[in-house]
């Protein structure tokens, strides 16, 4: 089953401050099971300060699953955002541009983001070991 990780994952990840974490995401990249998308990418990026942590970054993302944000996607990702605020929720829009690519694809989502569990249908990621 495919795993789309959220950016608050993969930033604990680097970080190695939670062990839980180093073992869920050691364990899903060894069964190839992750994927991510360009949100991700950019976030990541972003937070990048030194020649070393782009090419750390770059060089785990490669061989992972790319999961493209298309124009349905973002139709999606408007549609989730104003239905939750119709409801009394405030998402961030690239929050439910990813929630809305994880719902196209059918995989489940890793995040460390409560946010995205005002997102109906959407199926969050859940520890495997403990």
């Amino acid at each position: 089953m495919l795993v789309l990780v959220d950016t608050s994952v993969w930033i604990e990840y680097f970080q190695r401050k939670d062990a839980l974490i180093q073992k869920e995401m050691d364990g899903l990249l060894r069964s190839e099971e992750v994927a991510t998308a360009g949100l991700v990418l950019a976030e990541l990026r972003q937070g990048c300060r030194a020649p070393n942590q782009v090419r750390l970054m770059l060089d785990a993302m490669e061989p992972l699953f790319y999961l493209e944000s298309d124009r349905t996607s973002w139709l999606k990702a408007g549609e989730i955002a104003a239905e939750a605020s119709a409801r009394g929720y405030k998402l961030e829009v690239g929050d439910c541009l990813l929630a809305a690519v994880a719902l196209r694809e059918r995989c489940s989502l890793f995040t460390l983001d409560r946010d995205f569990s005002h997102i109906p249908g959407l199926k969050l990621y859940r520890f495997r070991s403990n």
